[in-house]
């Protein structure tokens, strides 16, 4: 405490106090999320304002608020208290009305005379959530650490001309939109998404970015295009699609479907990932298990978690042509920490334990064994330790 009776904290203390790790309290000091005061000796130290700050920060990252926007929302004036404790109670809310949901769900199946159990659970779960990943705030949040990390890799070559119309298919909870319509701000986007929640965090995202040139629309992308209006035939300049392909189970379907909205020389954009290209060391047998049990639960879902390296013959299929596929790989090891955190830890660690209740309900891993995989995963964003992964990154046009 200082003379006044005032606590202070240095940074391994509100690590430990908080569960927030020295890395992220130190990343964030960089950003300008939360800056703490410095003794003479050039250490950090934080003081009750710092706390109150981290609060708010963490608060607005459950919102799905990329870094960069919550460091610039907080400099500009601090937000109201209450309406930050308003939204984060809401976003709890939300959290526990489909927890509710599907654990209704789950008993039923387990209650069921059905022989097939293992089966029944995995339909009602991706009966409930249409998305492996689910739509829970923690998913929102990896998607913009994963957004963050990865916007020079993914979309450095991505840029669309002045007066073109662009349309972003399953931009869920606008975690790309908001780097696309900031590197093209003359281009016009339409970012489109079947979930309503997403598109209600999309539009708050970009609204919060204070962009101007992106509207929303509720669709399915398998009900496309529209006899008229602005999802007819021939509609849009180009398409733009990221981590889409992956959950759906007709990809060549959706493909043929976006081909036919887009003029003829017009073109699309499509990102993948793989999860079949990851490696990492220190290497582990239940870290791979892991990794194995999200590709499994993917694929009972109708999507393909290792559809990264399909995307030419999948394209090709759906007619498209002049095809490039690139791949785009993330290497981390202990010269980049902060890559460590944001994507490592962050973004494929916790993307895999995100799907720790399916599996384990499922059937198709005992919990510890996944919990020690988890563990490892965590183990490799270590400053001793490496990671690998590997995106796909297509351009196809529409034949004149």
């Amino acid at each position: 405490m200082d003379d006044d009776g005032a606590a202070w904290w240095t940074v391994g203390e509100l690590a430990l106090a908080s569960g927030v790790s020295v890395r992220v309290l130190r990343h964030w000091d960089a950003l300008g999320v939360v800056s703490p005061e410095r003794t003479p000796s050039g250490h950090r130290r934080y003081g009750p304002a710092h706390v109150t700050r981290l609060y708010r920060a963490m608060a607005l990252r459950r919102t799905g608020l990329g870094l960069r926007q919550i460091a610039a929302l907080l400099a500009q004036e601090d937000p109201d208290p209450a309406a930050t404790l308003r939204a984060h109670l809401d976003d709890v809310e939300e959290d526990l009305r489909r927890r509710s949901q599907l654990r209704d769900r789950l008993q039923a199946a387990l209650e069921s005379a059905e022989p097939d159990q293992l089966m029944k659970v995995i339909e009602t779960m991706t009966m409930f959530e249409q998305y492996v990943h689910g739509y829970r705030s923690e998913e929102s949040t990896r998607l913009a650490d994963q957004a963050d990390a990865l916007a020079e890799l993914l979309h450095a070559d991505t840029r669309f001309r002045p007066g073109e119309r662009v349309l972003e298919m399953g931009c869920g909870v606008g975690a790309q939109t908001v780097t696309l319509a900031s590197r093209s701000p003359h281009a016009h986007f339409v970012s489109a998404d079947i979930a309503p929640d997403s598109l209600k965090s999309a539009s708050r995202r970009v609204a919060a970015a204070g962009l101007a040139n992106v509207e929303f629309a509720e669709k399915d992308v398998f009900a496309l295009p529209e006899r008229e209006g602005g999802f007819a035939e021939a509609s849009f300049d180009h398409v733009f699609v990221c981590f889409l392909l992956e959950h759906l189970p007709s990809p060549v379907d959706a493909l043929r479907r976006l081909r036919r909205l887009v003029r003829p020389g017009g073109t699309v954009t499509v990102i993948e990932g793989d999860h079949g290209s990851t490696y990492f060391h220190p290497d582990d047998e239940a870290a791979r298990a892991a990794v194995a049990c999200q590709v499994t639960l993917q694929r009972h879902a109708g999507g393909d978690a290792l559809i990264g390296r399909r995307l030419f013959p999948l394209l090709h299929e759906a007619e498209w042509s002049d095809i490039a596929v690139t791949p785009r790989t993330v290497y981390v090891d202990g010269s980049r920490p902060d890559l460590a955190e944001s994507f490592t830890r962050r973004t494929f660690t916790a993307m895999v334990s995100g799907v720790r209740e399916p599996t384990v309900a499922a059937g198709l891993i005992d919990p510890d064994t996944f919990d020690a995989g988890i563990a490892a995963l965590r183990r490799t964003a270590e400053p001793d330790g490496v990671f690998c992964y590997t995106f796909f990154k297509a351009v196809a046009q529409r034949p004149a």
